[in-house]
């Protein structure tokens, strides 16, 4: 057997004890931890840039406790890259775990990669709307995700329209 053919058999492998995992675990609670929102200005100003940082997963595994915490961080930035407004938001997802095979690191670090974010991207998403509409401003939608990718493509923020004079606010 060659290297890549070794390289492949232990990529099978290591799909075949994700997918086993994925098997073994059963969704119990998903919520948000914490939620920092904050705007630097007062609304309305002009949005140029939008900015997601997620940070890597932490994950705790206490058989038959899965936990995962995902942190993702949105700034909203002017044309001249000044913060305007900011939102954390933290999330835990909690799975409990059917006995079965001791996993290993790469096991979980693969499961955690591809599918802790898809788990929780409905929450995030959801959460950040909520939270800059709550700021005042124009709410900021995370764009739909691909199972192939980890992250969604696009962020955009929801243009309103503008009121037209003489149009009454009922």
């Amino acid at each position: 057997m060659n290297t890549e053919q070794t390289m492949e058999t232990s990529q099978n492998d290591l799909w075949e004890q994700v997918a086993n995992l994925h098997g073994r675990l059963h969704l119990t609670d998903v919520r948000v931890q914490r939620l920092r929102a904050e705007s630097l200005e007062d609304p309305p100003f002009d949005v140029n840039s939008i900015q997601i940082h997620s940070s890597p997963c932490e994950v705790l595994l206490e058989p038959p406790r899965f936990a995962a915490r995902i942190n993702q961080t949105v700034t909203l930035r002017d044309s001249d890259e000044q913060t305007l407004a900011e939102v954390e938001i933290v999330v835990i997802i909690d799975y409990t775990l059917d006995e079965g095979p001791e996993l290993t690191q790469d096991v979980v670090s693969t499961y955690v990669e591809h599918n802790t974010y898809f788990t929780a991207h409905p929450y995030l998403r959801e959460t950040l709307q909520n939270a800059t509409l709550k700021l005042g401003l124009e709410p900021v939608i995370l764009g739909v995700l691909d199972r192939d990718q980890p992250r969604p493509h696009e962020v955009m923020l929801v243009r309103r329209a503008a009121a037209q004079p003489g149009e009454a606010n009922e």
